[in-house]
C-alpha cells in the first residue's frame, strides 16, 4: 500500500497543467516555424523569408505567425539566434590544439566554413540582409555566446603572456573585423572566386597571428 501511495505522489508531480501544455505547444510551434523560415532562408535567400511564404510552408494561417512573433522583425530575431546557435556549435566542434596559434587558426577555419556553408545565416547576422531588423540586447548576447570559444582563447593566451594586446575586447575586434571583411566582400561579389577569397583569408589570418600572438610552440 505504501508503494501505491508513493507511486501516486510521483504521478501527481508529473501532471502537466493545461497552461504548461499550452506553453509547451506554443514553444514547439515556434521552433517549427523558425525551422521552416530557416529552410527558406538557406534555399532562397533573405528575400524569400516573408510571413506569407513561411505560413505556406507550414500550412498554417499568417495570423498564427503574427501571434507568435509579431511582425517579420520578430521572426528575423529568432533566425538570428538560430544562426548564433549554429555558429556556436561550429566553434564547439573544434578540437583542442597543441598551441594557442593552432587553436586560433582552427577556430578561424570554422568561422570561414560557417560563412560558406551557412551564408544566408551569416548575411542575416553580420551582413544586414534583413534591413528592417536591428539586433537587440538579447541578439547581441547570442552573438557573444557564439563567439565564446574565441573569447576564451584570447583570455587564456593573455593569461599566459602570449597575447600582445592588453585589451581583450580590442584583440577580439582586431581578429573579427578583418576576417569578417574578407567573407563579407566575397559574399557580396567583390572577390572573383571562393579560391581567391580563401587565399586572402589565409593571408589575413597569418597577419593577425603575427601581430597578436607570441609563439607558444
Amino acid at each position: 500500500m505504501n508503494d501505491h501511495l508513493s507511486n501516486s505522489k510521483e504521478s501527481i508531480h508529473t501532471v502537466t497543467t493545461f497552461q504548461e501544455a499550452r506553453l509547451q505547444h506554443s514553444e514547439n510551434l515556434r521552433q517549427n516555424i523558425v525551422h521552416a523560415a530557416a529552410a527558406l532562408l538557406q534555399e532562397h535567400g533573405p528575400e524569400a523569408v516573408t510571413v506569407r511564404r513561411v505560413a505556406e510552408r507550414m500550412e498554417c494561417s499568417t495570423k498564427i505567425i503574427y501571434n507568435l512573433f509579431g511582425k517579420k522583425e520578430g521572426l528575423a530575431k529568432y533566425l538570428y539566434l538560430e544562426g548564433c546557435t549554429l555558429l556556436s556549435q561550429s566553434f564547439e566542434a573544434v578540437p583542442q590544439q597543441a598551441s594557442y596559434q593552432q587553436h586560433f587558426r582552427a577556430l578561424a577555419l570554422a568561422y570561414w566554413n560557417f560563412g560558406m556553408t551557412q551564408s544566408s545565416f551569416y548575411q542575416l547576422m553580420f551582413g544586414g540582409s534583413f534591413a528592417e531588423f536591428k539586433p537587440d540586447a538579447e541578439s547581441l548576447e547570442g552573438t557573444a555566446t557564439a563567439l565564446k570559444q574565441l573569447t576564451n582563447l584570447v583570455e587564456a593566451a593573455k593569461g599566459q603572456g602570449l597575447l600582445r594586446e592588453d585589451d581583450s575586447l580590442l584583440a577580439i575586434q582586431m581578429i573579427w573585423a578583418p576576417l569578417h571583411g574578407v567573407i563579407h566582400l566575397y559574399l557580396g561579389g567583390h572577390i572573383e572566386s571562393e579560391e581567391a577569397a580563401r587565399r586572402l583569408y589565409d593571408h589575413t589570418l597569418s597577419m593577425i597571428v603575427q601581430s597578436l600572438f607570441e609563439t607558444d610552440m
